[in-house]
């Protein structure tokens, strides 16, 4: 009997030193037929990560040098996107049910080809993406050069890497691929449909001055050829200063760079991301995220990075680490960090409700579970009226979902009022970050986790920092209780017309705003505010606690003055508020 446990205990050391054994092997990339320089790595990828599978705690490396990716092989998934767009997903990285895997780049330019999404993680854990950048061989946005102004829009230039046609009378941009003749109505050429117009300034680099969107009825713009590049395009109000780029921006956000879901410990490190056709990093229900020593800029020729945010998280826990990053060009926030609601819309029982995710890029989001916690708060004052807790769910469908609660519903809940989770709330430490030249915000503060933004550089058109949440629209689950905004540098903000103030505490409290308290508990300090004219440093209402200390203002004359407001403060339905100038 002792002999038999002994060699048990052997068996049993012998499997644990070989598993770490084997957690420690190297794939190289190249030796499953990869090759840099622009053939296809996709088949070579899938093997070499097929190996990484069977050897936890893998390193897949990639030997410094340009892969590319193209459609052909990769996989299809079909995946619900937080804040994206829904859809049949063609996956080149999909890293699903791994454990203790390092992707690393040594400095390699990945290039991906066609409709595709780069990179899913999903249901894995302990994920180490760093030292490579990500490109699109094709942008999903284009630009142009703005040449003239006429009577019912602008003439523009359009340079040779976004390949376009008139077609029937209108413009469309393409993949630049050779169309197959043929006798049909239906064309083959790939397309990139674009949705609305902003315009940029090519000196600054930035969305130009006091500019905004032209946003489009779903229809590609009527068009002429002027000869050469040139294109006369036709949309009522439409201007612009010649020498400026209008850019096009994509109908959809289906090709987000990384996608991140039901996974935990995800770090990126030294990670460049020079474009996506959708947001760089999406975090929906995942633990623990770190993107650090990163960077969101355009590729040499482009002045657009991202078609969306930077980074956003949503229903995300345990904590997000933004550090030392650098989120410039993105056509909006460099993070959004938020919880999702969803909208009661029929009450069966007093303890049976159907709810419903109502916005369209919130669809397939599922965290109405047995066992979950919830708040139920007014729909249009965002006052919590109950709590709580999930005993059985049923989901209907991708919006629809029908839940029992443990306890009936209160005396005045129902239609119209909105259910978030309540979750362990992740806790937030944003540092070191560059933010700017993007279009909207800096960023937009979500989470009732402890918050902490220090040591950043903001110089964005609209609010550098903008608290927000609402059940109406995005229906995005806010509130804050605890933030801490200290030594930032906030650099000559506003310059565009995405906010009402540099740090903007606002929601989508629509009734009862003299009794809502939905953001709690912010202290600003010790912070130096750049300001070219008299506009707001503070938009604040429905705050319960706020610090306003050792702030430094200096006055520039960097862009022309446009806001004459008597004070840099502007608060109203707030309680507990302590400024001291």
């Amino acid at each position: 009997m002792i002999m038999r446990t002994k060699i048990m205990l052997i068996g049993a050391l012998l499997f644990v030193w070989s598993a770490s054994c084997l957690g420690s092997k190297t794939v190289n990339i190249l030796d499953y037929g990869a090759s840099s320089g622009g053939s296809d790595c996709v088949q070579a990828l899938q093997k070499a990560l097929e190996e990484c599978r069977h050897y936890p705690g893998s390193t897949l490396f990639f030997p410094k040098g340009d892969y590319h990716f193209y459609p052909d092989y990769g996989k299809d998934k079909y995946v619900f996107v937080s804040n994206n767009d829904e859809g049949l997903k063609r996956v080149i990285f999909l890293l699903e049910d791994f454990r203790e895997l390092t992707i690393e780049g040594d400095g390699s330019q990945f290039v991906f080809h066609g409709f595709v999404n780069p990179f899913i993680v999903e249901h894995s854990s302990n994920i180490l993406l760093r030292n490579f950048s990500v490109d699109c061989s094709r942008s999903f946005h284009s630009e142009s050069i703005i040449l003239a102004n006429h009577a019912r829009g602008i003439d523009i230039e359009i340079p040779e890497n976004y390949p376009y046609r008139i077609n029937n009378g209108v413009l469309l941009f393409t993949d630049g691929q050779r169309e197959e003749q043929r006798k049909t109505t239906v064309s083959k050429v790939s397309v990139y449909p674009y949705g609305s117009l902003l315009e940029y300034d090519p000196v600054k680099k930035e969305t130009a001055y006091m500019v905004h969107d032209y946003y489009l009825d779903g229809n590609p713009l009527p068009a002429d050829s002027l000869g050469g590049r040139r294109v006369r395009i036709y949309l009522d109000g439409l201007t612009g200063t010649p020498g400026n780029v209008m850019t096009f921006a994509p109908s959809h956000r289906n090709y987000p760079g990384f996608i991140l879901t039901d996974s935990r410990n995800i770090k990126f490190e030294e990670v460049t991301i020079y474009h996506s056709g959708g947001m760089g990093i999406v975090g929906q229900r995942t633990d623990n995220v770190s993107v650090l020593r990163c960077r969101v800029t355009p590729s040499e020729g482009r002045l657009v990075s991202c078609t969306a945010d930077a980074t956003h998280f949503s229903n995300c826990t345990g904590k997000i680490e933004l550090g030392n990053n650098l989120f410039e060009n993105q056509k909006d926030d460099a993070t959004n960090i938020h919880g999702i609601y969803v909208q009661i819309v029929a009450v069966e029982a007093p303890d049976i409700v159907v709810t419903e995710l109502k916005h369209s890029q919130q669809f397939g989001f599922d965290f109405l579970k047995e066992g979950k916690e919830i708040e139920i708060v007014g729909g249009k004052s965002l006052i919590t009226k109950s709590r709580n807790k999930v005993l059985e769910a049923e989901r209907i469908n991708k919006s629809l979902t029908r839940i029992k609660l443990t306890e009936p519903l209160p005396v005045g809940t129902g239609m119209g009022d909105a259910i978030a989770e309540i979750r362990a709330y992740p806790e937030i430490h944003i540092y070191g970050n560059t933010i700017r030249r993007n279009r909207a915000r800096g960023m937009l503060l979500n989470c009732r986790g402890k918050t902490v933004v220090e040591n950043n550089y903001f110089h964005n058109p609209g609010a550098a920092i903008l608290f927000e949440g609402d059940a109406s629209f995005w229906f995005e689950q806010g509130g804050v209780s605890d933030c801490v905004i200290r030594n930032n540098i906030f650099d000559n903000c506003l310059y565009g017309v995405w906010g009402e103030a540099v740090i903007d505490v606002a929601a989508g409290i629509h009734e009862e705003r003299e009794k809502s308290r939905y953001n709690k508990n912010i202290r600003i300090t010790d912070n130096t505010f750049r300001t070219f004219d008299k506009g707001l440093l503070l938009h604040a209402y429905g705050v319960d606690g706020l610090v306003w200390k050792n702030n430094k203002i200096e006055r520039t004359t960097d862009y022309s003055p446009v806001r004459t407001y008597e004070s840099p403060f502007k608060i109203s339905d707030s309680d507990h508020i302590n400024i001291q100038e």
